[in-house]
């Protein structure tokens, strides 16, 4: 991609498809500026408190305008940057959509998944491995996060122009891992994003 123009990549997937695992590798190997909403809702639990599910959706929503006015900001001065999350589809096609009007970018998608019932296992082995915030109240949410209840939204890809890289995460193992880590850096490195030394 060599329009000129800054790119906006967006990593994404449903809980627990291994989205920040890999946003770690991209960011060891890459220069580019990122941000997830992960990061902006717990710096929210640590500033405003936790509490219920209406709370957590609250500064989840929050989060979400938070990561697109990062995103605003460094597009707006012609830098490319990174966005990570669990979008939904149909409301992200909305927001990017709006952020089109408001300045010229090019998008670049990477988006993980795995079957409904791995993530539902995933899920509940994170929530009781008690390493996440409180406030994402894993706690509770394992026992209603199961494989039918998964948006549909979250499990496909945003409808927008751009490259799109699908990795499927279902059967991860060492070789796996390696195999998707080596096809993420010659998709970015083909994109343009330049390598750290």
């Amino acid at each position: 991609m060599d329009s000129g123009k800054p790119q906006l990549l967006l990593l994404h997937g449903p809980p627990c498809a291994g989205k920040s695992h890999l946003s770690n590798f991209i960011l060891s190997h890459f220069f580019i500026p990122a941000m997830s909403k992960d990061i902006f809702k717990e710096v929210m639990y640590e500033t405003l408190g936790w509490s219920d599910r209406e709370w957590s959706r609250q500064l989840s929503r929050a989060a979400m305008s938070l990561l697109y006015a990062y995103a605003h900001s460094l597009l707006s001065q012609g830098q490319s940057c990174m966005l990570e999350a669990n979008f939904v589809s149909d409301l992200a096609y909305e927001e990017l959509t709006r952020l089109f009007g408001l300045v010229s970018f090019e998008t670049a998608q990477i988006f993980v998944f795995a079957e409904p019932e791995v993530l539902e296992q995933r899920f509940r082995a994170r929530a009781q491995s008690g390493h996440r915030h409180p406030g994402n109240l894993d706690h509770i949410l394992q026992y209603e996060y199961g494989a039918d209840s998964i948006p549909p939204t979250q499990l496909e890809p945003i409808p927008i122009r751009g490259p799109l890289l699908k990795l499927d995460t279902t059967h991860m193992n060492p070789v796996l891992n390696m195999q998707h880590q080596i096809a993420v850096a010659a998709w970015l490195t083909e994109l343009g994003f330049r390598r750290k030394s």
